[in-house]
Order: C-alpha cells, then structure tokens, then sequence
C-alpha cells in the first residue's frame, strides 16, 4: 500500500505551490492531514463524500459523527450556516481564532453529514495554511482531529505518518504542534452555550 506524501510548509507563509499541490489532492477526494491553529486533523473536500467515509474509518466512528466545517472567512460560513446579527456581531470579534461554532446548517450541507438536530461546527482558524487552502479551493473542508485509537491527540507529524501513514494521501507538517483542543460552543435562538472549554476564551459571553 503506497504512502503519503509529506509536505512541510511554513505555518505563517506556506509555499503556494505545495498548497496547489494539496488543493488539487483535495479536488480528487483524497484525504490530508492539515494543520491548524490548534491540533492535526484529518481533511476532506466537503462535497467528497467518499473521502468523509474513509475519514470515518481511519477513525472508526459511526456514521454522521460530528466533523467540523472549516471556511476561510464569515461569508464563507454564511452559505452553510444560518447566521442572525447577534451571532455575526460575537463572531466576527472571535475568529479567525480557536472556536468551533455550533449553528443550524442549510440547504447547502449535504444531508449525509447531518443528524437530527441538523447543525454543524464551524471552524475559521487562525492558521493561514488551513485558510489558504480553503480559500484556493473555493469551498470548505471537513475537518476531524488526528488521534489514535485510544483517542489520544497526536501532535507529532512523524507519529501520524507511522501510524496512518498509509490510509492518507497526504500529511502537511509544521512540526510538534502544542496539544490544545477548540473551545466549541453553541448557538440557537439567541442563546450561547459553552460545550467545551478550550484554547478559546469565552469571557466575552
């Protein structure tokens, strides 16, 4: 079984060529592993429903398992998301940052990657190479974080090359990364609520 090719890329000014690379893997329905402001996750076109099923696998999750949708800015997000005033005005002072918003999806989400509350996590990471790809890409990625089967996080790119090196197509190394998890919050009906307390502050709840 062949292995994936590793990119390493600058986490501030990512060679754009590589990322041509990486948006064309993307294109194909490959699944990558990419970076981002807070851990390694596994990565996926979002229209590539194939590629959401492999990540599902690599991880052993069910079916419809919680992966997070990664945009590039806040107009991105609006063509996945319902978004009011008072969620813009919160999200627009706290991103691109380390947050994953909870908030009802639209008609744009494919319904395979939705469960019966029909809501999905948005991400817009402080982190120009998982922006960047989005952004070249012209639509979000999928997004899950890189861990082994006992759930530990993994934060060195060599350690996920050995250990899924042969189920990606793709793995983009900035090196040992601090292992620190998303805040994720909820948004409905005017209401926030903390789900998880992370890297992100929430004091301006």
């Amino acid at each position: 079984m062949s292995k994936a090719v590793v990119f390493q890329l600058d986490s501030e000014r990512p060679n754009l060529k590589r990322l041509m690379r990486v948006v064309e893997e993307l294109q194909k329905g490959s699944v990558v592993v990419v970076p981002t402001d807070t851990l390694y996750g596994f990565c996926c076109d979002i229209a590539a429903h194939k590629a959401v099923d492999r990540i599902l696998a690599i991880k052993g999750l069910p079916e419809k398992h919680f992966m997070s949708c990664i945009c590039s800015d806040l107009a991105q997000a609006s063509q996945y998301v319902n978004l009011d005033n008072q969620a813009f005005s919160i999200l627009r002072r706290i991103l691109p940052g380390p947050y994953t918003i909870v908030l009802e999806a639209n008609r744009a989400v494919p319904k395979v990657l939705l469960d019966k509350r029909k809501t999905i996590g948005i991400r817009i990471p402080d982190s120009p190479v998982a922006r960047t790809l989005v952004e070249t890409l012209g639509r979000p990625i999928l997004s899950t974080s890189v861990s082994t089967p006992e759930g530990r996080s993994l934060l060195d790119p060599e350690e996920i090359y050995k250990l899924y090196g042969s189920q990606v197509d793709m793995i983009l190394s900035q090196g040992i990364i601090p292992d620190e998890s998303s805040t994720v919050l909820a948004y409905e009906e005017g209401e926030w609520t903390v789900l998880r307390e992370g890297k992100g502050k929430v004091d301006f709840l």
